[in-house]
């Protein structure tokens, strides 16, 4: 049976719903959007789903077996025919449906045709394809950019096509109306969320790091995210010393400490590190002193599996993920190289390089080990006899899981960049990828960034994930939300942690010129913090402010001619006699006045 024999008459079933759909491989939001043509004799796509708003068109596909659409590791013919003006007169003529455009996934390439029907080649990235999951799965969520496209009518009218197995779905071309409803997502703010104890970060950042302005750039993205461990990957061409000076050049006053393994990865953090595992192939365990945090270390690892697709890079990526988790079992139990007290958290993560075959991040989340001849038996590597959690990581300004893009590779953007926790001990209270070209205006000033950074900075986002001890509380002993193991003003409250000299005491809690005031204070009033008469008349920037009410910068505070110190030492109008500053009693800060002039010269 061929395409064009199974295409009978048209028929039009009307799809009237719309919704924001979110790329994230969590399929709630589409509860409300109507099945298209249950097909449940097909053998493999077996129901559809479209909606859209005035950017994008969504598709949803359910299949029997399990593809990876873009990918042909798991051979298919699936193509997706699209008529963009519902017209069934232009474009490519088929039974019931012109096609303007046709995604040839099996291809990997987009078909559009003009009014009469001449083919152009394009790619995924030329129609604003984006798609979820990037490796394969039996439940596929997709988007199409609407300008791109060129889906510009009132309408469209659709079919998912399988060539190498003589299937349609739905049974004829669909026509489903377009919404003009704008997107709805709310941005995610970049801040920590509350209650936050350990912000995690990972970065391929494409061997950039030593480029003016690509350094430039994460600054500001780093600075805007204020980590606490970062897991680098592609940084083979960089010392750990310099990325070091880089991080505490971005943040001052910070102090980090950085290691290495033997090639490509490096672990940053703001607390101590303890043991690390390079031996571990393309991932690098390493042990981050988190006791005065929470109690527990962090086992946290920035990993970089084999890239790319094809049978050979397939089963690599599957055995490094086997070889990983049987070092994750060997730090749960006693005895082995890594012993972890129970209940630490695992953080993992990094680029993961997940095309293809989802199999290495099964293993990653549930322990099960493809290989246990050579890597051992399978295990739940969770504390709580469960498995890990693979977070749905949205960027923070649109509603996609993608972490890499190149708008001139064939490849549409896929999520390359992972993040995986032991969600029975710690639990996730935000999470993020950061592409800086879709923020507004005022959200690129108010956080300091450019809208150019991201793709400046790697051809990788930066996901963040923040992180909290489930049962725990972090010891915060002057309850300003900063704990105790990074706060600079242990018993003040300084949520802010200014340190306008950098040398790791806030601002709240030092008096740097011994005047009597607060850094905080002085620079809050305009005083300089390391000059102790900052208008040289002779009285300390304190004794001014607190004791006598004149202005610390104004040597004649009344503007009478006569200098503070002067005036307050023989005041003009006295009846008082021993009252040296004029306030009609006799007291400390008149003994302080005359104590004070002890040794001059007159």
């Amino acid at each position: 049976m061929t395409k064009t024999n199974i295409l009978l008459a048209a028929t039009c079933v009307v799809s009237t719903l719309q919704a924001q759909i979110a790329l994230d491989q969590q399929f709630d939001d589409w509860a409300v959007i109507p099945v298209v043509g249950l097909m449940e004799s097909n053998e493999h796509a077996r129901q559809a789903q479209v909606t859209s708003n005035s950017e994008w068109v969504f598709w949803r596909l359910g299949l029997e077996v399990e593809i990876a659409l873009d990918e042909t590791i798991v051979p298919h013919g699936l193509q997706l025919w699209v008529d963009n003006d519902a017209n069934v007169n232009t474009g490519w003529l088929q039974p019931g449906i012109g096609v303007d455009v046709l995604f040839d996934f099996a291809e990997g390439e987009v078909k559009r045709y003009n009014a009469t029907g001449i083919e152009t080649i394009l790619g995924f990235n030329d129609v604003g394809f984006h798609v979820a999951p990037t490796y394969s799965g039996d439940d596929l969520e997709l988007a199409v950019h609407r300008d791109m496209a060129g889906i510009d009518g009132n309408a469209v009218r659709w079919q998912w096509v399988d060539g190498m197995h003589d299937e349609v779905l739905p049974a004829n071309p669909e026509l489903t109306p377009l919404s003009g409803s704008a997107p709805d997502y709310t941005p995610i703010p970049l801040e920590r969320a509350a209650g936050t104890q350990l912000r995690t970060m990972w970065w391929n950042v494409n061997r950039r790091m030593d480029l003016s302005g690509a350094a430039a750039a994460m600054g500001r993205m780093v600075t805007a995210i204020q980590p606490d461990v970062i897991g680098f990957s592609e940084v083979d061409d960089v010392s750990a010393n310099y990325v070091k000076s880089l991080l505490e050049s971005w943040l001052p006053g910070t102090a980090w400490n950085v290691v290495k393994d033997d090639y490509d990865l490096m672990v940053a953090s703001t607390y101590p590190l303890g043991e690390d595992f390079p031996d571990v192939y393309r991932s690098f365990p390493v042990v981050v002193d988190t006791e005065a945090l929470y109690g527990k270390p962090t086992l946290f690892t920035s990993s970089h599996l084999k890239c790319c697709g094809g049978a050979t890079n397939e089963a690599k990526r599957q055995a490094e993920a086997d070889e990983f988790m049987a070092f994750h079992r060997d730090a749960m139990q006693p005895g082995g190289n890594l012993t972890l007290p129970a209940g630490s958290p695992f953080i993992f993560g990094g680029d993961l390089n997940m095309v293809g075959l989802g199999d290495p991040i099964v293993t990653l989340q549930t322990g099960d080990i493809f290989d246990e001849a050579t890597y051992g038996g399978d295990f739940a590597p969770d504390w709580d006899g469960t498995g890990m959690l693979e977070l749905p990581i949205l960027q923070a300004d649109r509603p996609m899981d993608y972490t890499w893009r190149n708008d001139n590779s064939d490849y549409a953007p896929g999520k390359l960049d992972y993040a995986i926790v032991s969600d029975g001990v710690a639990q996730v209270l935000r999470s993020y990828g950061l592409q800086t070209q879709d923020m507004s205006g005022e959200r690129l000033s108010d956080y300091g960034l450019l809208a150019t950074d991201t793709w400046v900075a790697s051809d990788h986002l930066p996901i963040v994930v923040d992180l909290a001890l489930i049962g725990s509380q972090a010891m915060d002993s002057d309850l300003d939300g900063v704990p105790d193991a990074w706060d600079n003003c242990l018993d003040l409250t300084n949520p802010a942690q200014a340190d306008f000299n950098g040398n790791g005491v806030g601002d709240a809690c030092e008096d740097s010129d011994q005047d009597g005031l607060w850094d905080a204070v002085e620079l809050d009033m305009g005083l300089d913090p390391s000059v102790q008469d900052s208008d040289g008349d002779g009285l300390t920037d304190g004794a001014e402010v607190e004791l006598f009410g004149t202005d610390p910068l104004s040597a004649d505070s009344d503007a009478d001619g006569i200098d503070d110190a002067l005036e307050l030492l023989f005041p003009p109008t006295s009846a008082c006699p021993g009252d040296l500053n004029g306030d009609a009693s006799v007291n400390v800060q008149d003994l302080l006045l005359l104590l004070g002039t002890f040794g001059l010269v007159c």
